[in-house]
């Protein structure tokens, strides 16, 4: 981290106990206790917009939690798929862990984040958080979809929230740093998965000498992801409170499905910059066949099927044959589709989902969900 003065005494690590791995369908994500869970919040953002500054002030905090933050340092090079990999004792892959005076607990992890994340869930004092640091790894994506996946750990963790930091005097030219190449920025795939972002450095942003305003960029921001949840900070000082048990992967978290469920709500964004990168919502009043939907979401996000690449998907389903609201919600190629609650007398059952991605196709998007109205 940077900026860190005294750095406390190492606490021993327990032995693992190891655990047999479970085996999940490709693209399903199985049941998940919430309930037993400690909730994990991916932390990412360009380089400095001040990521080290967010967890410096959450691990010098007086906020009475328990909260234990991983430092990353596995990057691109070595890959998330190794980087999840459970080696076992011998890995020797956990740092250091160092306790904080305000009960916090802090480590640094090169290459096994599943052990680092056993290793905390073992611990005798109960976690209220974990905030884990994507040094290095510009796209959360494949962390997230592991982390929701939740094959190895086994329910001992779930994924709460991505959060991205940007910084505000800086975004509005990282927007456009690449925007004559076949490549995004890297502020663009991480404002495409965040649940929150954090626009940082508001202090140093004015009109008159920037040329642009703090709604301008909140605009670019909801251009990328209108989903997304905007929070105004100066040196990354936030409520915890909004930011931490956000449950933005809690399909009984229905708050968040606010916007989803006003109907005179448009979500849909504009091709921002000639990217391909945008916001889409489409809607079906007739209730929809539920195998059909599996299939037609397989379809989009496995088989990309013309040319389309989803980052995240969220919406409620009116199911035929059933008086549920349905959830669905997807990382990449991986989804969920659950009954969260019972439809209310005065809400108006429809299907409403918002698809984040690149090359969107609304007619092929809405055509093909019409499809999934019919009865065989």
């Amino acid at each position: 981290m940077e900026d860190d003065e005294d750095v406390p005494l190492a606490v021993q690590i327990d032995e693992i106990i190891e655990k047999p791995n479970s085996q999940v369908q490709h693209g399903l994500r199985p049941a998940v206790d919430d309930a037993a869970s400690v909730g994990v919040t991916v932390i990412t953002g360009y380089l400095g917009a001040g990521k080290s500054t967010l967890v410096n002030y959450i691990l010098n905090s007086q906020h009475g939690k328990r909260i234990a933050v991983i430092l990353n340092e596995f990057g691109e090079e070595i890959g998330v798929e190794r980087a999840m990999i459970n080696e076992g004792q011998g890995g020797a892959l956990v740092e250091e862990w160092v306790e904080l005076s305000n009960g916090c607990i802090c480590c640094t992890v090169k290459h096994s984040l599943v052990q680092a994340l056993e290793q905390l869930v073992q611990r005798k004092e109960r976690l209220d958080h974990i905030l884990l640091e994507t040094t290095g790894l510009a796209n959360p994506a494949p962390l997230a979809s592991v982390l929701w996946l939740d094959d190895q750990l086994e329910s001992s963790v779930k994924l709460d929230s991505i959060i991205t930091v940007v910084d505000a005097k800086n975004l509005h030219f990282q927007l456009r740093e690449h925007r004559d190449s076949s490549s995004f920025p890297e502020a663009y795939i991480q404002i495409a998965f965040a649940d929150v972002v954090i626009l940082n450095k508001v202090d140093l942003v004015s009109s008159k000498d920037s040329g642009y305003t703090l709604e301008e960029l909140e605009k670019e921001i909801h251009d990328i992801n209108s989903l997304a949840t905007i929070i105004h900070s100066v040196r990354c000082e936030v409520d915890l409170s909004v930011i931490l048990n956000y449950g933005a992967y809690d399909a009984m978290h229905l708050t968040h499905l606010k916007a989803l469920l006003e109907e005179s709500q448009s979500l849909t964004t504009r091709d921002f910059h000639d990217t391909g990168v945008r916001t889409l919502c489409i809607n079906e009043q007739k209730q929809v066949d539920l195998d059909k939907i599996r299939l037609w979401i397989e379809e989009i996000l496995w088989d990309k099927k013309h040319g389309m690449d989803i980052y995240r998907c969220k919406g409620v389903l009116s199911v035929q044959n059933s008086d549920q609201l349905h959830t669905l919600q997807a990382v990449r190629e991986i989804y969920e589709i659950v009954p969260a609650r019972r439809w209310k007398e005065e809400e108006k059952q429809m299907n409403k989902i918002v698809f984040i991605g690149h090359n969107l196709n609304d007619d092929i998007l809405i055509d093909s969900l019409r499809g999934c109205t019919l009865t065989s």
